[in-house]
């Protein structure tokens, strides 16, 4: 347990990479204990909402560029998926077909894949009023 103090006299990435450590031993703890308790082997999904803030910015994202954009889109997203083709993922996928392609594959439903596509909000005055930002997202690497 750190204080607030003590917090702060870290950096942003030494907080991180603590709070990672930290996480990805008790996820490892779970996921062992999962697969080992369960008669079934169990579908597991981690999977987060968002990526971090780029350091030092507002939240205006109408002027975020493509790589501050990469960097808040990009999500941990991870599937143990048993006796599943390994190809029934696909890079692009996003969390809204996850649950999609899972009830498809093991309980017989016929969901359609939804466009994997990210949306954003312009700043935080306007949380519901979302733009596309998808195509920002898949241009090539070069900055703008």
């Amino acid at each position: 347990f750190l204080t607030e103090e003590e917090d702060r006299k870290r950096s942003r990435i030494q907080n991180y990479v603590n709070q990672l450590i930290f996480v990805n031993k008790k996820i490892e703890i779970l996921i062992d204990k999962l697969l080992s308790n369960s008669q079934v082997p169990p579908i597991i999904i981690l999977q987060a909402d968002e990526g971090p803030y780029p350091p030092g910015r507002s939240t205006d994202w109408e002027q975020m560029s493509k790589a501050e954009l990469r960097q808040k889109m990009k999500i941990l997203n991870a599937y143990y998926l048993p006796n599943a083709d390994k190809d029934v993922l696909y890079p692009s996928i996003t969390p809204v077909n996850s649950f999609r392609l899972i009830f498809n594959l093991y309980f017989g439903t016929d969901f359609e894949l939804l466009p994997d596509e990210s949306y954003v909000h312009p700043d935080d005055h306007h949380p519901y009023k979302f733009f596309n930002v998808t195509d920002k997202l898949r241009q090539n690497n070069k900055e703008d």
